[in-house]
């Protein structure tokens, strides 16, 4: 038994396109390039973060589809679904698909993957999952090719999430045993005036705060801070005031500081 799907029932002649237009995504100046991929990449670090994004596997951080369809929109990628087939096979319900993405009416690549109910995370799914699991992988091997290098400057893995094996993603997610011992000292919880100095770390534009940079200061607010760690973080990026005679002083500058001087 076969079958064969497509997202598009219309398939659209391909507009006659500029070269610039089809081949670049960002400038023709090298320079300028890399300004715009690190000005995209830094919008992507402050919003495209989180479960709905990203899968923490063993402290590294591995892209789902819905991070890279975020990052290929703005770039005007769109994908295709050129085939979602039942393989024949028997007493195993598996899906191979054919995933290609456009820009401009030019294909940029294409991905192929498969989803089975042999695979023991899908061993008692539902046909329909299986096969939209088959399109989510080949989407996310597709975007892969031509966007893998701003996941690089983002500071993640390349490899899409979805392709990870289901043993290695459950181990990553194992915690210790909680303790209910009481500490002596409670750790004071950072204050609200905190948090929002350094959430305005993440909305920074000028590439003062590094992308990887970024993505370690959203796990540390997903963590939850305390005051010591917040103000360590803030006095890292901002300086160290004093408050002197009536007035704050800044005593030393901090790294965003430096940069800007570079």
């Amino acid at each position: 038994m076969e079958t064969q799907d497509s997202v598009l029932d219309v398939v659209h002649p391909v507009q006659p396109t500029s070269i610039d237009n089809h081949r670049a995504l960002f400038s023709n100046d090298p320079e300028q390039a890399y300004q715009e991929a690190q000005r995209l990449v830094n919008v992507v670090a402050s919003r495209c973060t989180g479960p709905g994004y990203l899968v923490d596997i063993k402290g590294r951080n591995y892209p789902k589809i819905e991070w890279w369809t975020s990052v290929s929109s703005s770039l005007g990628i769109f994908p295709r679904v050129l085939y979602s087939k039942r393989l024949d096979r028997d007493d195993e319900i598996a899906y191979e698909a054919k995933v290609e993405v456009h820009r401009n009416g030019q294909i940029i690549a294409s991905g192929e993957a498969m989803c089975s109910n042999r695979e023991e995370r899908w061993r008692n799914a539902d046909e329909y999952a299986i096969k939209s699991m088959s399109i989510t992988r080949a989407s996310g091997k597709a975007y892969r090719i031509p966007l893998s290098f701003l996941a690089v400057m983002a500071g993640l893995e390349v490899t899409p999430a979805e392709e990870m094996p289901p043993e290695v993603k459950s181990n990553s997610i194992q915690k210790p045993a909680r303790t209910f011992n009481k500490p002596e000292n409670p750790v004071k919880e950072a204050s609200e005036k905190q948090i929002q100095a350094v959430r305005r770390l993440l909305d920074n534009s000028d590439s003062l705060v590094y992308p990887t940079e970024k993505r370690q200061i959203h796990c540390l607010l997903e963590e939850g801070l305390d005051a010591q760690k917040a103000s360590d973080l803030l006095s890292f990026y901002l300086g160290v005031s004093e408050f002197r005679d009536g007035i704050w002083i800044q005593t030393s500058s901090g790294k965003m500081s430096e940069r800007r001087n570079k």
